[in-house]
């Protein structure tokens, strides 16, 4: 009997060694089993993650050189700018539209390509609209050459006829010049003495009574006919002018000038003999006297006298 129970004794160790070999066994499955699932999972996460990455990096680069794309349409709508203010002010509208593009671009993190094709898009509807502006400046551009050509063609006849007019005004100011000038009046034999009281010549201070002078003034055909004012300036050796009233003053050229004496003359077409008068009120002094005679605003004769 004890022999047999220790035969069933020994069995059920063997049967246990034999279960838990079994047990061990599953348990290292499992967790080959459990190793290789999680290994699958870690490699496909490391790699889905490597995808996004991936993605994300083109992405990024995408949306850098769209941009760049949107920067240089900026640039090529503004080297579209012209003369047309209602076109620059289309053109400029839309460079608005680029710029807040490239704003949004630059605030919005892109992590999908739908939203950069979106962009694209819109990136493409502009620039469709710059090749229709191309267009529209390339025919003002040509309207303006013709505009131009006809605004040069329109200066250049009125630069001939304005030149031609200057010429016109210039022939008729030469012949008004020279119709004043040759109806101006000239005086000839020209004479200026020092006389004493009974009219004879000297040239002693002391005796000198009056200082005359006498000339002819010449027949002159163009000239008009009538009373002439003709005045006479001397002057003393040392540039004083001898006047016989403070209020003797006449024009010449234009300005005021002292004159000695002066007298009217009836001019009528003819030489005309005359002579004025200088009385001596104590001004003379020794030297060389000018004598200048004028009318109407300019010189027609001069002479000279001393006394000594």
């Amino acid at each position: 009997m004890e022999t047999n129970i220790e035969k069933r004794g020994t069995g059920d160790s063997g049967i246990r060694q034999r279960f838990s070999g079994k047990k061990l066994t599953a348990i290292l499955i499992s967790l080959t089993t459990f190793l290789v699932i999680l290994i699958i999972m870690l490699g496909w996460l490391l790699y889905d993650r490597r995808q996004e990455a991936e993605k994300l990096e083109t992405v990024t680069y995408e949306k850098f050189e769209l941009i760049n794309e949107l920067q240089e349409l900026s640039r090529e709508y503004d080297d579209l700018m012209t003369d047309n203010v209602s076109m620059n002010l289309e053109l400029e509208g839309r460079q608005e539209e680029i710029d807040k593009l490239i704003e949004e671009l630059n605030r919005t993190r892109v992590s999908n390509t739908a939203t950069i094709n979106q962009y694209r898009r819109e990136l493409g509807t502009l620039r469709d609209v710059l090749k229709s502006y191309i267009v529209q400046v390339d025919s003002l551009n040509q309207a303006n050459i013709l505009l131009r050509a006809e605004n040069l063609q329109v200066r250049q006849q009125a630069v001939v006829a304005e030149t031609q007019l200057r010429q016109e005004r210039q022939v008729k100011e030469d012949l008004t010049v020279r119709v004043e000038l040759g109806s101006r009046l000239m005086v000839e034999n020209l004479v200026a003495s020092p006389i004493n009281r009974r009219g004879r010549e000297i040239n002693r201070i002391g005796r000198t009574e009056q200082v005359q002078v006498c000339f002819t003034l010449k027949r002159n055909a163009i000239a008009e006919p009538g009373m002439r004012r003709v005045y006479m300036r001397i002057t003393r050796p040392d540039d004083l002018v001898l006047a016989s009233s403070a209020d003797n003053i006449m024009t010449v050229d234009n300005e005021p000038m002292v004159y000695t004496a002066s007298r009217e003359i009836n001019y009528e077409n003819v030489d005309i003999d005359a002579c004025i008068f200088y009385d001596d009120d104590g001004s003379l002094i020794p030297g060389t006297y000018q004598v200048r005679i004028y009318t109407e605003g300019y010189q027609i004769g001069s002479s000279e006298f001393s006394l000594r």
